[in-house]
């Protein structure tokens, strides 16, 4: 390596190093930043890791995570410093390696929902193992804890003691299922932040004039025809788990809630790029845009309608049958 290679590598490394502590710090005391922060987090290991190679992006990755962990772990504790660690050092050298071999933004969106899974259960298995606890038992403690807090806020906005008492049993009882739609809940999580990461690290790669890839348009997203059978299954599993022997009931109605979370997030997305597709052939002011998208998920969130817009595009491709009435308009 010459001597401006050097100092370009200790330049960028430092600056590196320094925007992850940056980011950090946020994630570690500012958690209402944190959904900008957590998917920006790899950015900068992963610039290093795409220009430089993988022995640089694991300095600055071992670097950050140091700095991190003496900087939040007297304070916040050991949780945040080994997030931290874990995003930069998995997921950023993950991203890092990808752009290095010159794949596809698509399989580099793949890509990086695989290494926010890794390092996200990493980062849970390596919490239970230092609490001692089991999943179950840790929400449980958890649970307890925040009960009473939960309590005084309520009380404190003027609900009565019954309504108090109902709200904290039900947030307990969807509590107490997390451990069990854990696959569900963490493949959905990598899903929004692998997005979030592509979105800013796209922005962030072309300012500094590092390739990447540009070669995918989210209205053009279709989802694989094989996920509409995973919402078919895991319907068929929540309709025959009454019927099931008792000891398969359990099993029955959690795979088929896994099944249908999982899918049912991949067909909103689908949904929003059908969308996408429409409001961008009609010319749609941005304005108008936003208030689509806002319109789409409250339908999601109330009747997930636009998870059903996306699963049956599966078999009506409204994007191609629109194409072929305007071409023989034309």
């Amino acid at each position: 390596m010459s001597t401006e290679s050097r100092s370009a590598l200790l330049q960028d490394g430092g600056k590196a190093v320094a925007f992850s502590v940056g980011l950090g710090v946020v994630i570690a005391f500012v958690p209402l930043f944190s959904i900008v922060a957590v998917p920006a987090m790899p950015i900068p290991a992963a610039f290093i890791t795409s220009r430089y190679g993988v022995y640089a992006g694991l300095i600055v990755s071992l670097l950050t995570g140091a700095a991190c962990m003496a900087l939040t772990a007297p304070v916040v504790g050991f949780a945040a410093g080994l997030l931290i660690f874990l995003l930069t050092a998995i997921a950023g050298l993950g991203g890092g390696l990808a752009l290095r071999k010159g794949v596809t933004q698509f399989r580099l969106f793949v890509s990086m929902v695989v290494v926010f899974f890794a390092a996200l259960f990493v980062w849970l298995a390596a919490l239970l193992l230092l609490s001692g606890q089991g999943p179950v038992s840790a929400i449980e403690s958890l649970a307890d804890a925040t009960a009473e807090p939960s309590r005084q806020i309520y009380q404190s906005v003027g609900m009565n003691e019954q309504d108090v008492d109902e709200a904290i049993a039900q947030a307990r009882e969807f509590a107490l299922l997390l451990p069990y739609l854990a696959p569900a809940v963490l493949l959905v999580v990598s899903i929004a932040l692998s997005g979030a990461n592509l979105a800013i690290g796209r922005r962030v790669f072309e300012r500094l004039r590092q390739p990447f890839p540009r070669d995918f348009v989210f209205r053009d997203l279709r989802i694989h025809w094989v996920f509409a059978y995973a919402i078919i299954i895991g319907l068929l599993c929540e309709f025959l788990a009454p019927y099931a022997p008792e000891r398969y009931v359990s099993a029955l109605e959690l795979t088929g809630a896994n099944l249908f979370i999982i899918a049912e997030v991949l067909f909103f997305i689908q949904g929003m790029a059908i969308a996408n597709f429409f409001l961008w052939v009609y010319k749609v002011a941005r304005v108008k845009r936003l208030a689509v998208y806002f319109c789409l998920v409250l339908l999601q969130l109330t009747l997930s309608l636009t998870s059903w817009i996306g699963l049956f595009d599966t078999w009506l491709d409204y994007r191609r049958r629109f194409i072929r009435k305007n071409l023989s308009g034309q």
